[in-house]
């Protein structure tokens, strides 16, 4: 199903098959999407280029999707920013 829908969203993950699979999802759908391995580079994609939204693992090796989200938020409050983990734990979702 094809949307008139577009937008730059910004994808982070350290797994290369998550990167790939969601670029192509969303370029299915009408969307552009950045792909970076690592929060660090997201950073200097996101100051340089911004985004529409962030999509991005929690954990990764280095920056985590936190610091990130952190980052991001310094940057542009108003962004939204998803945050996805295969893990589930408690305090991770508190913080």
């Amino acid at each position: 199903m094809k949307t008139d829908i577009t937008g730059d969203i910004l994808v982070v993950d350290d797994n290369s098959f998550v990167l790939e699979s969601t670029s192509l999802l969303l370029a299915n759908h009408g969307f552009r999407a950045a792909c970076c391995s690592t929060a660090e580079e997201a950073s200097k994609v996101f100051r340089k280029h911004g985004a529409d939204v962030v999509l991005t693992d929690v954990k990764m090796p280095g920056l985590t999707g936190i610091d990130l989200l952190k980052m991001i938020r310094a940057v542009d409050k108003d962004v939204p920013v998803i945050l996805m983990t295969a893990y589930a734990e408690l305090d991770l979702a508190v913080d």
